[in-house]
């Protein structure tokens, strides 16, 4: 189906730069003193990678200067509509001047930092937004968009500062849009006459999905990457192990809460298991207590003692065991185990979608999920099958955290006490529904998360009189 709603609005930037004969622009709310040394690498042909210097590199940058899924939405669909500050036109379309955040939406109202040359380089967002973009936003013309897409929402005290920063400059907050990978309706419960427009959307589904069609290859550890297909099959061969769990930064509740399950319930004599980052029994502590009532010290003083607990990632240093990426899929673990214990990237109210649960639905595999209220309800949203009545999944169903990790505690603890055999049959009994979300897992790669986003904002700026407070939109 064409994309009809994004055709509606037109992206502003700024600044622009000449590369391969082709004229790109920067990012919003970047340094000036980025934008010269960028555009002097080009005018040069200079064989320096600006992104590795500056972006990635030092202190952290808040403000994105190489662009992400936003843009290249436009790119694919409207690449037109993809303007400069002096193509505005007094028309129907929906002018976006668009600020993508790298890191928290701390970004927006503290300093944002770089050194180059050795001089170190400090700035506000708000010194350096261009007069006109600020004219264009009080009167309505132009509407700010922030885009944390690749991170859900859950800080409003940096949304509900940047919006009265943009009050004082006379922009009014319904002129203000946030983009995140949750959904963040509570909000407006502690904030109930913020006037700002916030939408969600799954950034990562086509990523992934795009990434499948690349297999088998080389991912960034090392390793021949592939994903399991039918032909790997054999209902004839039981499997060495029951479950799978992958965990990396373990500095999250629910994945310390996992490695708490693994020591309780001797897990890792049943599976395969990785716990690579090493923490202290007082942190361990404090993450598990939020998510089990009165958590055993034992248990806790094991963990602390396997730490770290690795399966590919024997050969980096500390500071290298992070930010992996979705290439890493070593196929021989997912053929020798059955299930897998999927620890998401928070375990909130809001649901977050990542590679991590993508990664067991294309590779052939049932999973228990410790992640997001909500998280199996949005999986079957998009389409999905899952795998009740064996795994019980009411635990999705329950906002608590706590509660929710009891009931997610119960199904680890049954599957445990279970036999490799009835593992296995069942695992062959639910064949045809594994196949079944591998091969919708590969619909997804022309899925646009922004075209159902843009087409809520245009029917909310449509309909836009008055801020309607007891329903928290635009009317």
């Amino acid at each position: 189906m064409k994309n009809i709603h994004g055709s509606k609005f037109k992206l502003i930037y700024t600044d622009w730069f000449i590369q391969d004969g082709e004229r790109r622009p920067f990012g919003n709310g970047i340094h000036p003193i980025i934008r010269e040394f960028i555009q002097h690498i080009y005018k040069n042909n200079l064989n320096i990678d600006p992104y590795r210097i500056l972006q990635y590199g030092g202190d952290e940058k808040g403000i994105k200067f190489d662009h992400s899924e936003l843009i290249n939405y436009f790119n694919r669909n409207f690449p037109k509509n993809i303007i400069s500050l002096n193509q505005i036109n007094d028309d129907d379309f929906i002018y976006i001047y668009p600020l993508e955040i790298k890191d928290t939406l701390s970004a927006l109202n503290n300093h944002n930092g770089f050194e180059l040359n050795d001089i170190q380089y400090k700035w506000y967002l708000r010194d350096i937004i261009p007069t006109e973009i600020i004219e264009h936003l009080k009167s309505g013309k132009l509407k700010i968009l922030v885009s944390l897409m690749h991170d859900p929402l859950y800080d409003d005290y940096n949304i509900n500062q940047f919006e009265l920063q943009m009050n004082k400059l006379g922009i009014d907050g319904s002129n203000i849009i946030f983009l995140g990978g949750s959904n963040f309706k509570e909000y407006y419960e502690k904030y109930p006459e913020s006037r700002v427009k916030i939408y969600n959307g799954h950034l990562f589904i086509r990523g992934y999905a795009d990434m499948m069609k690349t297999f088998p290859t080389i991912g960034n550890l090392g390793y021949m990457c592939e994903l399991v297909e039918e032909n790997d099959l054999d209902e004839n061969k039981i499997r060495p192990h029951k479950f799978l769990c992958n965990n990396k930064t373990m500095a999250k509740p629910q994945r310390a809460a996992m490695a708490y399950f693994a020591i309780k319930y001797d897990l890792l004599n049943s599976g395969k298991f990785s716990f690579i980052q090493k923490i202290d029994k007082k942190t361990l502590y404090s993450h598990i207590s939020k998510i089990i009532e009165n958590p055993n010290q034992t248990y806790i003083e094991k963990i602390e003692n396997i730490l770290p607990y690795e399966l590919d990632t024997h050969h980096l240093s500390e500071n290298e065991k992070t930010n992996f990426g979705a290439t890493n899929n070593m196929k021989d673990w997912y053929n020798d185990t059955y299930i897998n214990l999927v620890t998401e990237t928070f375990f909130g109210k809001n649901v977050f979608l990542s590679e991590k649960i993508f990664k067991p639905l294309s590779n052939l595999q049932p999973f228990i999920v410790l992640g997001d209220y909500g998280t199996i309800t949005e999986l079957k949203r998009l389409g999905f099958k899952t795998f009740e009545p064996f795994i019980d999944e009411s635990y999705d169903l329950e906002i608590d955290p706590k509660v929710r990790m009891s009931k997610i505690e119960k199904e680890i603890e049954k599957l445990k006490n279970k036999s490799i055999e009835e593992i296995h049959d069942w695992y062959y009994s639910i064949k045809d529904i594994l196949l079944y979300n591998q091969k919708h897992m590969y619909s997804f790669e022309n899925y646009e998360c922004f075209e159902e986003i843009f087409e809520k904002i245009k029917l909310d700026y449509e309909k836009q009189t008055t801020w309607n407070l007891k329903e928290k939109k635009l009317l």
